[in-house]
């Protein structure tokens, strides 16, 4: 998985404190016709479960749902603009009002 965190994404995401890491789980909606990701949790650090992997960028690591990497085709850029995270890869931005949530 190629995963590219810019500058401005991961000063926002250096500020989370240590011992807690970082979980990108999908909201599966019955109405929706792609998986959305609307926050991103901020969890105490714990193994992924057996439905989870990790991802890890320079220095921020993520527990992600196991069919994360299908999902984004392999690609994934997160950016940081307007007070609000950005997904998107090489063919198409997937949501632009992604916030954290500390758990």
């Amino acid at each position: 998985m190629k995963l590219e965190i810019t500058q401005s994404a991961k000063e926002k995401l250096n500020e989370i404190p240590d011992g807690k890491i970082m979980q990108l789980s999908h909201d599966r909606g019955s109405c929706d016709i792609v998986n959305n990701l609307y926050e991103i949790k901020v969890v105490e650090n714990r193994e992924p479960d057996s439905t989870e992997d990790i991802i890890q960028s320079d220095d921020l690591t993520f527990i992600v749902d196991d069919d994360f990497e299908d999902l984004y085709e392999y690609e994934l850029t997160i950016d940081y603009k307007n007070n609000f995270f950005v997904f998107k890869n090489k063919n198409q931005t997937f949501n632009n009002r992604i916030g954290l949530r500390y758990v």
